[in-house]
């Protein structure tokens, strides 16, 4: 590999020093223009001399194989992303009705249900905890307002 780069590099600047010592000799201007002209011609067919052995079916076939190595599985992925925001619904929103019942000086769990689906979202929660029923009927139209969980699917299990 190392040698066929150091002889293109060797041809590529053998070539340009024949075209500049030619150029330096020849005195006329029209002959001049034509060597430039031709000397140009063969640096260019030394510089691209290499894109014409090029083996396009061994640089196809590398290529897929890496395409075939780090190929995503995009359902997989897909699956995981859902997953991860059904994750971060729920926890978000029993973080929000612990930290509403704490506000209230209420010790209470919260065990968010979400819809199935593409976006989930809440459908019931399970509640337990030690509330009054001033404090209960408040987190309730909490719970109903924020989260859109309506009384009939808050179950309580109320403790002390």
């Amino acid at each position: 590999m190392m040698e066929g780069i150091r002889e293109y590099l060797i041809s590529v600047v053998a070539v340009c020093m024949i075209t500049v010592i030619a150029d330096v000799l020849i005195q006329k201007s029209a002959l001049k223009k034509i060597v430039r002209l031709i000397g140009g011609m063969l640096i260019l067919l030394v510089a691209i001399r290499p894109l014409l052995s090029v083996d396009m079916e061994r640089i196809s076939a590398y290529l897929e194989g890496i395409n075939a190595e780090y190929r995503f599985d995009t359902e997989e992925i897909k699956s995981t992303q859902e997953e991860i925001l059904r994750r971060q619904i729920k926890q978000s929103a029993e973080v929000y009705i612990e930290n509403k019942a704490k506000a209230l000086g209420a010790t209470l769990h919260a065990e968010i249900t979400l819809s199935e689906g593409e976006y989930p979202e809440p459908v019931s929660v399970k509640l337990i905890g030690t509330l009054t029923p001033e404090q209960v009927q408040t987190m309730s139209a909490e719970i109903e307002t924020a989260l859109n969980i309506p009384v009939s699917r808050q179950e309580w299990r109320l403790y002390g």
